[in-house]
C-alpha cells in the first residue's frame, strides 16, 4: 500500500512537470531583477522579515534595513526564490542566428558576451543585414559588389585599394575591412577586424606606400580595431593618408596601390 502511494505520488510530480513544460507561461522578467541594483537576481538571495528580496551584493551594503519597507530587519536566505530563479531558462538573443542554448536567466548576459552565434552587421548606410562573418562575405559581394581577397598572415602583399570598402579574408576565416575615403589631401585608408565580440585588438597591421617617381615612401603600423559594425565602420581607426598626387583616377574611381601585412598578436 505504501509503495503504491509512493509511486502514485511520483507520478503526480512527473505529471505536474510535464504540464508545466507544456503550459504557455508568460512572466514579467523584471521581477527576476534585484529591486535595488536592477541586476538579475542570482543565489544567494536574501529577504527581509516582510518578504522583500535583495541580491547578495546589495545585502552587504544594506544589512540592517529593508530597501523597500524602510524597516529594521534581519535578512535570511530565500531558498524558494533561489529554486525559482535556477529553474527559469530563457533563449539566447542570437536564436535567430542559430543559437539553440537555453540559459538560466541571470547567466543570459554572460552567455551572450561570448556566444559563437552572435552576428556582425553590414556597415553600409541603409542596409539592415546581420549574420555570422561567413555570411557577410557573400552579402558584401552579391549585394554591394565589394571586392574580396584571401590573405596569409605575416606575409606582405600589395593591393590596389578603391574608394569604399574591400574585404580581406584571413586564413582562419576572420574578416578585415579596408576602407578608403577621399579627403582634400588624398585618400584616407583605415583597417578594422569584423568580430561579433569586442575582445580587444588581436592583429597588427602594417601599411606601406612607396613610389619611385616622384620619390615617396611611408609606413605605418598599428593595432586593428575589432568591431561588430552595429553602428557602421568605427571612427577611431588609425588613418593612413595616401597623398592625392599618388592616387590613380579621380573622384569615386580613385585607387591607391598599398602594401599590407597582417600579423596576429
Amino acid at each position: 500500500m505504501g509503495v503504491q502511494q509512493e509511486e502514485e505520488g511520483c507520478g503526480a510530480v512527473k505529471r505536474r512537470k510535464v504540464a508545466a513544460a507544456a503550459a504557455d507561461v508568460t512572466m514579467d522578467l523584471d521581477i527576476l531583477d534585484c529591486p535595488v541594483c536592477f541586476h538579475p537576481l542570482r543565489p544567494p538571495i536574501f529577504q527581509c522579515t516582510v518578504g522583500h528580496t535583495i541580491c547578495s551584493s546589495c545585502h552587504d551594503k544594506l544589512p540592517d534595513k529593508c530597501h523597500f519597507c524602510s524597516l529594521p530587519t534581519v535578512y535570511n536566505r530565500c531558498h524558494m526564490v533561489e529554486h525559482v530563479i535556477e529553474s527559469i531558462k530563457v533563449s539566447c538573443s542570437n536564436a535567430n542566428h542559430g543559437c539553440t542554448a537555453r540559459i538560466t536567466y541571470y547567466q543570459k548576459e554572460e552567455h551572450e558576451k561570448g556566444c559563437p552565434h552572435a552576428p556582425c552587421f553590414c556597415p553600409e548606410t541603409g542596409c539592415d543585414f546581420s549574420g555570422q562573418t561567413v555570411m557577410l562575405v557573400d552579402h558584401f559581394s552579391s549585394k554591394h559588389k565589394w571586392q574580396s581577397a584571401k590573405v596569409t598572415y605575416n606575409k606582405a602583399f600589395r593591393m590596389r585599394i578603391q574608394v569604399g570598402s574591400t574585404v580581406l579574408v584571413g586564413e582562419d576565416g576572420l574578416l578585415f575591412l579596408v576602407n578608403m575615403m577621399l579627403d582634400p589631401l588624398g585618400g584616407v585608408i583605415s583597417v578594422c577586424c569584423a568580430q561579433p565580440h569586442n575582445t580587444g585588438s588581436k592583429f597588427r597591421c602594417r601599411l606601406t606606400l612607396s613610389c619611385a617617381e616622384p620619390s615617396c615612401s611611408q609606413t605605418m603600423e598599428f593595432l586593428t580595431r575589432s568591431t561588430n559594425m552595429y553602428d557602421g565602420l568605427p571612427k577611431e581607426c588609425f588613418p593612413f593618408l595616401v597623398p592625392k598626387f599618388l592616387l590613380r583616377g579621380d573622384g569615386t574611381s580613385a585607387t591607391a596601390m598599398v602594401g599590407v601585412m597582417l600579423t596576429p598578436q
